[in-house]
């Protein structure tokens, strides 16, 4: 598949443009899923070729994306970040998100809303500039109490330390907006608390001239785990609350089958999810 760097949808009034980050060789696919069995998650290259890289490690890749809505700009998280994120501790190149945006003319003051879909830095890397201000000057961001409390209370190794570099210039800018629970950002758009993946994971709806669309972030970053929902990844925070969410959220796209799906870190930026003979459901590419 050719490395698409945009990737462009309208959902009704709102327009979708996926921005590729960073295209990235990770760790081994078995252990970048402990929940699902290592047979079963290495043969699933066969169906889903393009998820793995050179002997099987887990392909990554990073979106962000970029929503023009009738009431602006809303960017939904920000990539890995410039080469001064806390990210490049693990991420071998910095992130091409800015670029990218000046590519298709959208400037950092232009952005009127971050919605942060949890506190990874791979979603959040990119919330600073290189010289540590507001990525985004004119924006606010959101993001979800919960998930700042938890990263407040220490996690494994320095994501604590990380978290506090990347969000207290926004603390003191006074561009930080926590939510508690699903926020309607406009008519056309919400927030839906989806927790498990983080404490504060949330997903993005957006409904418009009778089409939608759901913005997934890390509730599925395998298409095998939609036709086993229970097959955890390990950067769940909460392995039981992440298959519940998946679950949750894979009911409501079966009842809406033309639901655009847009995972940050599948192969594909924009698909379907159908029922599947094989399990509950399937990934469907659109393009």
């Amino acid at each position: 598949m050719p490395n698409v760097q945009h990737e462009t949808i309208a959902v009704g009034d709102v327009e979708i443009v996926a921005l590729l980050d960073v295209d990235v060789n990770d760790e081994p696919i078995a252990d970048a899923f402990p929940g699902a069995p290592a047979d079963e998650i290495l043969a699933g290259k066969d169906r889903y070729p393009n998820v793995y890289g050179a002997d099987s490690v887990w392909r990554l890749r990073v979106r962000v994306w970029l929503i023009r809505h009738p009431g602006g700009l809303l960017l939904l998280d920000t990539g890995v970040g410039p080469e001064t994120s806390p990210a490049m501790a693990w991420c071998p190149e910095p992130g091409t998100a800015r670029a990218a945006l000046a590519e298709i003319g959208v400037e950092p003051d232009a952005i009127d809303l971050v919605a942060l879909s949890h506190a990874h830095d791979d979603h959040i890397g990119g919330i600073l500039d290189r010289d540590g201000a507001p990525a985004f000057p004119r924006a606010r961001y959101l993001l979800q109490r919960a998930d700042h409390a938890w990263r407040q209370q220490g996690s494994e190794g320095d994501e604590p330390i990380s978290f506090a570099r990347l969000v207290a210039p926004l603390e003191r800018a006074g561009a930080l907006e926590l939510l508690d629970g699903d926020h309607r950002i406009s008519e056309l758009i919400e927030l839906h608390h989806a927790p498990g993946h983080t404490p504060g994971h949330q997903v993005l709806r957006i409904s418009s001239g009778g089409s939608r669309a759901l913005l997934s972030a890390d509730t599925w970053n395998h298409p095998m785990q939609l036709g086993h929902p229970d097959w955890w990844a390990g950067s769940d925070d909460d392995q039981e609350g992440s298959t519940a969410t998946r679950r949750a959220l894979l009911a409501e796209l079966l009842a809406e089958p033309d639901t655009v799906v847009a995972p940050t870190h599948f192969g594909e930026a924009f698909g379907r999810v159908f029922p599947d003979p094989d399990g509950p459901a399937a990934w469907h590419p659109s393009i």
